[in-house]
């Protein structure tokens, strides 16, 4: 069966049946990813940073791990780069349901492609608004959202459905330019300057992390029985929590759900049992004192607990069946880090499953079937 574009960058037939899968090796070139993308991007960082100052308003828009991207984006925009008015839509909605900006105003669209339908549509509709558009976008064709006034290209196309590189890149660009605004601005104080130096870091960070999985690969082999999984952040690690538990349907067909971790408390705890995983990221703040209330709870449900956080959330460590630390200081960064840590598990499950994680089920006649009903 022929496959549609949006599916075409997948190619069942150039699979690979053991580790390392595509997805394991997008997952390890993180690193160098982040350090490629910020250095060949420093001058559309700068231009767009002073283009947005001229605006009240921006709209970030995205689908699926690009709608959690633009997540990241809003939180950075709005606490590093102080936008006063910065909202993060799907571009589904910025198309159909009037989310998309005021005509003096600024959108940014992330996608992994550039070509999905609803991304390039919300560029191109923005564009003939007379709204001032924004782009990151893999690297590709130049179309669809790549037509944006102002364009930021990350990776090479993933060979996994599961994309990981594509995403920190997109992030990573997202935080210079919140930084950049907040400079701009005249804001370069000795708060910026100290995330300036910790981001600056990111890059060794992961490569000391990905030297020994070992961690990961153990957490994984314990939970991989388990089927009804919740992923709980807060804060700054909501969309963390939002990008594992997709991670988990793509790559391990599991079901699982994304909470925050109040809203969690807030009635879906009812839920839990002991056929639940509970993943909880924790880097401190506020969230992470309810990380680890909402921990303790369910010790008392029954339900397993994998907790995953930074030092600032390592109090968490003494009310999880399984801890996972990992470095990082301050809250705002940490999705840097935790996010990698939860890569890996996410990917160590799949195997541990007997799944591969790479596509997504294009390798199965009726997905194939059932996407033939859908445009992308």
């Amino acid at each position: 069966m022929a496959l549609s574009k949006s599916q075409s960058v997948i190619d069942p037939s150039r699979r690979r049946d053991a580790h390392p899968y595509f997805m394991f090796d997008a997952i390890s070139a993180q690193p160098g990813a982040i350090a490629d993308v910020l250095a060949r991007n420093r001058d559309q960082v700068v231009a767009l940073a002073r283009a947005l100052g001229a605006k009240p308003a921006l709209t970030l828009a995205g689908l699926g791990t690009s709608l959690n991207g633009a997540l990241y984006g809003e939180y950075w925009m709005r606490t590093v780069g102080r936008m006063t008015s910065v909202g993060a839509a799907s571009s589904f909605d910025v198309v159909n349901y009037g989310m998309r900006p005021a005509r003096d105003s600024a959108m940014l669209v992330l996608s992994h492609r550039g070509w999905k339908l609803y991304s390039a549509r919300a560029v191109a509709e923005a564009k003939t608004a007379g709204i001032l558009t924004a782009a990151i976008s893999g690297q590709g064709p130049d179309e669809g959202a790549r037509q944006a006034d102002h364009l930021m290209l990350t990776t090479e196309q993933e060979q996994s459905a599961a994309h990981t590189k594509s995403l920190t890149a997109a992030m990573a660009l997202l935080f210079a330019l919140a930084l950049e605004i907040r400079a701009q601005a005249g804001g370069d104080d000795a708060e910026a300057k100290g995330l300036r130096a910790e981001f600056a870091a990111i890059p060794d960070l992961m490569r000391r992390r990905l030297d020994d999985d070992s961690r990961e690969r153990k957490a994984a082999a314990r939970f991989r029985n388990f089927r009804r999984i919740v992923i709980l952040g807060g804060g700054p690690n909501y969309p963390t929590a939002r990008e594992i538990a997709l991670k988990l349907k793509e790559t391990s067909f599991v079901y699982s759900e994304d909470l925050q971790v109040e809203e969690f408390l807030h009635g879906p705890i009812s839920a839990a049992d002991r056929d639940t995983l509970a993943i909880l990221v924790s880097a401190g703040g506020a969230a992470g004192e309810r990380a680890m209330q909402a921990a303790s709870a369910l010790g008392e449900i029954g339900a397993a607990r994998l907790g995953v956080f930074t030092r600032a959330g390592a109090a968490l460590a003494g009310a999880v069946d399984e801890a996972l630390e990992v470095e990082g200081e301050e809250e705002t960064l940490s999705p840097f880090a935790l996010l990698l840590s939860l890569q890996l598990f996410t990917y160590w499950f799949a195997l541990g499953r007997g799944c591969n994680p790479d596509l997504a089920h294009r390798d199965d006649e009726r997905y194939l079937r059932a996407a033939a009903h859908f445009e992308m």
